[in-house]
């Protein structure tokens, strides 16, 4: 049966039933997944031998109480868990779950969002780590859950519980409390954490927790500014790679000490054009070419990267995507070829821009101008002639490879992986295919 005539929207109940007897896996899970499947070709479904086509089932939308039910009775665990994980579960499918002797399964159940508190609170006292770290992570568990979760001998689920979104202020602060600075990190880098749970984590004596409450994006400006102020580099350094930190913020920080702090500023990506201007100036080339890498770097920013005597910051602002003609035209003149390269890579290079790099004495260069998605008819037909085979192949397998210029590749070519790339292609002419492969040291298509 063709699978285009079982995933058509209108497939009847027969179709669909037929699809199931198909020797292909592949039509049989389609209609085991098809919206129309009614319970009669669910249940069928369930008894191919194909853990694939059965585990479809769990996610259709369709899919009864009955249904997980016989799911839940399957041999492999796989399609067990997949039907405890089912949002429709009810609580009676997930208590059978919960019972189960795979632990996969019974922590599926515990992360169901439809499990109940209660059985939230049974799952906890599961022996398996797996298990309670699904419950303790569940964003449906009740306060109380999370509070027994946190006194959990295994860090892991102490840690899922202090990094629950749905847990309270109280719980986080508990959290903070704890022995173990991987489950205070966990409550600092908690989104739903407020300001004074944050201010109460910068205070940790641990550089891992201050850190975390850095990244998080919940962060506001007077936890971020006393985060830029920490003793620790990489939490200043953290801090000012934060979206939410303010311009004035990255102004500031751009004195700091470490290198590693104002190279943060100036990849950061709500960096206005005056710092990166300032950021460009830096004494350390890594925070230069953090600058000359952002995406809001300006043309004037770009012209000056390129005027850097290290050759990383130079390449930067030729790799920048929102880089111009004008920057990208001075990058392809650089004195390095790595910078020349990023340039004829760049997705903003003209065809001006590419005809230069075809004809660079470098043949990576040569090779990122044949593989630019603007390379026109042109540009390939410079490289199909190139001396160097990796250029050839990089145009015969380009989007905008022609017929005509697979006829000269198909005649003049010799190396195999441009004949072989040419005999493959099947939007150009049977004859260029034909020639090239006869020509193809590797006889591609077995001819000749």
């Amino acid at each position: 049966m063709d699978i285009e005539d079982v995933s058509n929207p209108n497939a009847t109940e027969d179709v669909l039933l037929a699809a199931l007897e198909d020797e292909d896996w592949e039509v049989r899970e389609t209609a085991a997944a098809h919206p129309n499947a009614s319970e009669a070709v669910l249940f069928k479904a369930l008894e191919d031998e194909d853990k694939w086509v059965r585990g479809r089932v769990m996610e259709n939308p369709n899919t009864t109480e009955v249904v997980l039910f016989k799911a839940l009775k399957d041999e492999d665990w796989w399609v067990r868990a997949t039907a405890a994980r089912n949002p429709s579960a009810s609580e009676d499918v997930l208590f059978k779950a919960l019972e189960d002797g795979d632990e996969d399964v019974r922590a599926a159940a515990a992360g169901n969002l439809s499990v109940s508190k209660d059985m939230l609170f049974k799952t906890l006292e599961d022996e398996d780590r797996e298990v309670r770290k699904a419950a303790a992570g569940n964003p449906s568990a009740s306060e109380d859950v999370l509070l027994k979760a946190l006194e959990d001998e295994d860090k892991w689920v102490r840690a899922a519980a202090a990094g629950n979104p749905s847990a309270s202020k109280d719980m986080l602060i508990k959290a903070l409390e704890d022995e173990d600075w991987w489950i205070r990190a966990a409550a600092a880098r908690n989104p739903s954490a407020t300001e004074d749970v944050l201010i109460k984590a910068l205070e940790d004596g641990d550089e891992n927790v201050r850190a975390a409450v850095a990244r998080n994006p919940s962060a506001t400006e007077d936890v971020l500014i006393k985060a830029l102020e920490d003793v620790d580099w990489q939490v200043r350094g953290t801090a000012a790679e934060n979206p939410s930190v303010s311009k004035d913020m990255l102004i500031k920080v751009l004195e700091d000490e470490d290198w590693h702090v104002r190279w943060a500023v100036a990849g950061n990506p709500s960096a206005s054009e005056n710092i990166l201007h300032k950021a460009i100036k830096d004494k350390d080339w890594n925070v230069r070419e953090a600058a000359a890498g952002n995406l809001n770097a300006s043309e004037n920013v770009l012209i000056k990267a390129l005027e850097d005597e290290d050759w990383h910051v130079r390449w930067a602002a030729a790799s920048n995507q929102n880089t111009t003609e004008d920057v990208l035209l001075r990058a392809i003149k650089d004195k390095a070829w790595e910078v020349r390269e990023a340039a004829a890579a760049n997705h903003n290079a003209t065809e001006t821009l590419l005809l230069k790099a075809i004809n660079d004495r470098n043949q990576h260069v040569r090779k990122e101008a044949a593989l630019n998605p603007n390379a026109t008819e042109a540009v390939l037909r410079k490289a199909i002639s190139d001396k160097d085979e990796g250029v050839q192949s990089a145009a015969a397998r380009h989007p905008n490879f022609n017929s005509d210029l697979a006829a000269k590749a198909a005649i003049t070519a010799t190396a195999h992986d441009v004949l072989q790339a040419v005999a493959a292609r099947e939007d150009i002419d049977d004859t260029s295919r034909t020639i090239a492969a006869l020509r193809d040291p590797g006889n591609y298509l077995g001819l000749g």
